[in-house]
C-alpha cells in the first residue's frame, strides 16, 4: 500500500513539475517566428469565441474593425499586443476581482516575435481566468501552425482586441488613453530637440474647433491624421518609412478601445523613431490626472501634431 502511495506521489510530482516547466518554458529569439505568434493570436480568438454561447454576441456588424494597417512590423505588433493584454486584464478583473498575469509599461519597447508571443501568453492567462470564473469550457482543439507576415499578425490581434472590447462592454476610458498620449507627447518633444537642438517650438494656440465637445470618434480621426503627419516627419527628417494606418468604412460607433489601439500604434512609431534617433526613451510620465475628458485627449493630440509641423 505504501509503495502504491509513493508511486502515485511520484507520478503527481512529475506531472506537476512538467506543468511548471511548460508554464515557465523559455524560448530563444530564433525559436519564435511571426507564424508562431499568428497561431497564438488565433488561439486567443478561439478562446474568446467560447464566451459567445448563443452565437448572438459576436455578430458581423459588431466585430467590424475600425481601421486597417499596411507595412506593420514586429514592433507595431508588440504595442498592439500590449493593448490587448491591458483589455484582457480588464476582462479578468471584471469577473475574478483580481489582476492575472504580468503587465507591461507604456515605455517598454521590443521588436522581436518572441516578445509579442510572451505578451500574448499573458493576455491568454487573463482570458482563461475569466473563462474559469464563468465556468466556460475552453478551446481544446489543435491549431495547425501557418506562416504569416507581421501585418497579418497585427490584423489578427486587432480582431482579438475588438472581441475583448465587446466582452468588456468597452471599459476603456479617456484616462487610460491619455496616459499613452502624454508619453507620446514627451517623445515628440525629445525627438524635436534632438533634431533641432535648442530651437524653441512655436507657441501652441488651440483652434476654435477644439473648444467644442469632442467624442471618441473625433479623437480617433485626429489620431489617424497625426499618424500621417508622423510618417511625413519620419521620411523627411530620418529617411524612415513608418506603418500606414487608415480608417475603414465601418457603420458602427467608434469606441474608446478603438482610440486606445491607435494611441498604442502612435506610441510604437514614436518609440521606434526615438531609438533610431538615439533619443533616451522616457519612463511612464508622472503626470496625474484626476478627471480626463475627450476634449483633453484631443488637445494633447493636437499638441503632438503641432510639434511635428514645425518648419
Amino acid at each position: 500500500m505504501i509503495k502504491i502511495l509513493l508511486g502515485l506521489l511520484l507520478l503527481l510530482t512529475t506531472h506537476f513539475s512538467y506543468a511548471v516547466v511548460q508554464q515557465y518554458m523559455t524560448f530563444s529569439t530564433d525559436e519564435i517566428n511571426p507564424g508562431d505568434v499568428f497561431t497564438k493570436a488565433r488561439l486567443i480568438e478561439e478562446e474568446l469565441l467560447t464566451f459567445d454561447k448563443s452565437g448572438e454576441l459576436f455578430t458581423k456588424p459588431m466585430i467590424t474593425v475600425a481601421y486597417k494597417v499596411e507595412r506593420a512590423s514586429s514592433k507595431d505588433v508588440f504595442f498592439l499586443a500590449k493593448s490587448l493584454n491591458f483589455s484582457a486584464k480588464r476582462l479578468s478583473l471584471n469577473h475574478t476581482n483580481e489582476v492575472v498575469g504580468r503587465e507591461f509599461a507604456v515605455h517598454v519597447y521590443r521588436n522581436q516575435p518572441l516578445h509579442v508571443y510572451r505578451v500574448l501568453n499573458e493576455a491568454l492567462k487573463s482570458i482563461q481566468a475569466a473563462q474559469r470564473s464563468l465556468s466556460i469550457q475552453g478551446f481544446n482543439s489543435e491549431l495547425t501552425p501557418v506562416s504569416a507576415t507581421p501585418t497579418q499578425v497585427y490584423n489578427k490581434i486587432l480582431m482579438n482586441n475588438r472581441l475583448v472590447s465587446i466582452l468588456n462592454q468597452d471599459k476603456v476610458d479617456p484616462r487610460d488613453v491619455i496616459k499613452i498620449i502624454d508619453h507620446c507627447y514627451e517623445l515628440s518633444l525629445r525627438l524635436f530637440h534632438t533634431q533641432q537642438g535648442d530651437r524653441n517650438i512655436r507657441p501652441f494656440v488651440p483652434s476654435k474647433n477644439t473648444q467644442t465637445d469632442k467624442t471618441p470618434t473625433d479623437v480617433f480621426y485626429h489620431l489617424i491624421s497625426t499618424f500621417q503627419s508622423l510618417n511625413q516627419y519620419a521620411k523627411s527628417n530620418l529617411n524612415l518609412t513608418a506603418m500606414q494606418i487608415s480608417a475603414t468604412n465601418t457603420q458602427r460607433e467608434i469606441l474608446p478601445s478603438d482610440v486606445m489601439d491607435i494611441a498604442m500604434a502612435l506610441n510604437a512609431e514614436l518609440t521606434y523613431l526615438a531609438y533610431q534617433a538615439k533619443v533616451k526613451i522616457p519612463f511612464d510620465t508622472s503626470i496625474t490626472r484626476q478627471e480626463v475628458t475627450s476634449n483633453m485627449v484631443f488637445d494633447m493630440v493636437s499638441r503632438i501634431q503641432h510639434v511635428f509641423k514645425q518648419p
